[in-house]
C-alpha cells in the first residue's frame, strides 16, 4: 500500500468516526430537547385552582377568575422581559377583539404576568391591549406548573372550554390561525 492510499484510509476512517460522532450528538440532543421542553400532564385541579383565584390587573382592577365560568378562556402566561411573548401580543389583542366582535361574551383572553407588577403596569401603559393583564407573581408561576408547565416556559398559553376543563396547551409563540381554530371549535 502506498503512501497516498494510506493516507486516503485514514482520512476516511477519521471522516467515518466524525460522522459517528456527529450522529451521537445529535440523538443526545434530541432526547435533551424532549426531555427538556416536554410538558408535563395537567394537574387535576388545575382549573378549580384557576377559577378560585382573585388577580389584580395592570389598571389596579381586581379580577375574580371565577366570573370567567362558562366562557372559552384563553390564559396568555407572559413576561415584559420575553421577546416571544411581547411579539405575539399584537395578535392575540387583535384575536381577542375579533372576538368580542364576532361572539359578544364567550371569549376571554388574559395574560398573566410572570415579571413584577411595575414592569407589568409600565408595558400596559404603553402598549394596551384590548384584554386584561393580571399580576400574576408567585400565583401566576403556579398556575401556570398546574397546567403542565413544569419548566417555567414562556411565553405558555392553555385553552379552557366553557365547562371549565384545560382543552390545549402551547408552549412558546401561538400561531393565532391555529388558536383562532382552537377557540371557534370549543364554542
Amino acid at each position: 500500500m502506498n503512501a497516498s492510499e494510506t493516507q486516503g484510509k485514514r482520512l476516511l476512517t477519521r471522516m467515518l468516526g466524525l460522522l459517528a460522532l456527529a450522529f451521537v450528538l445529535t440523538a443526545a440532543g434530541a432526547w435533551f430537547a424532549t426531555r427538556y421542553y416536554s410538558e408535563q400532564p395537567a394537574a387535576h385541579h388545575a382549573s378549580q385552582t384557576f377559577f378560585s383565584q382573585r388577580f389584580e390587573t395592570a389598571d389596579n382592577s381586581p379580577l375574580e377568575l371565577s366570573s370567567l365560568r362558562g366562557k372559552v378562556i384563553v390564559v396568555n402566561f407572559w413576561a415584559t422581559w420575553c421577546p416571544p411573548c411581547v411579539e405575539e401580543m399584537p395578535e392575540l389583542d387583535a384575536l381577542q377583539r375579533e372576538f368580542e366582535a364576532s361572539s359578544p361574551n364567550r371569549v376571554k383572553m388574559i395574560g398573566i404576568g410572570i415579571d413584577s407588577p411595575s414592569n407589568i403596569r409600565q408595558f400596559a401603559a404603553k402598549s394596551p391591549v384590548a384584554y386584561p393583564l393580571l399580576l400574576g407573581g408567585t400565583t401566576g408561576n403556579e398556575l401556570a406548573r398546574l397546567f403542565g408547565n413544569d419548566k417555567g416556559l414562556l411565553p405558555y398559553t392553555v385553552i379552557i372550554g366553557q365547562d371549565g376543563n384545560m382543552l390545549k396547551t402551547i408552549v412558546g409563540k401561538v400561531r393565532i390561525d391555529a388558536l383562532r381554530s382552537q377557540v371557534r371549535a370549543a364554542l
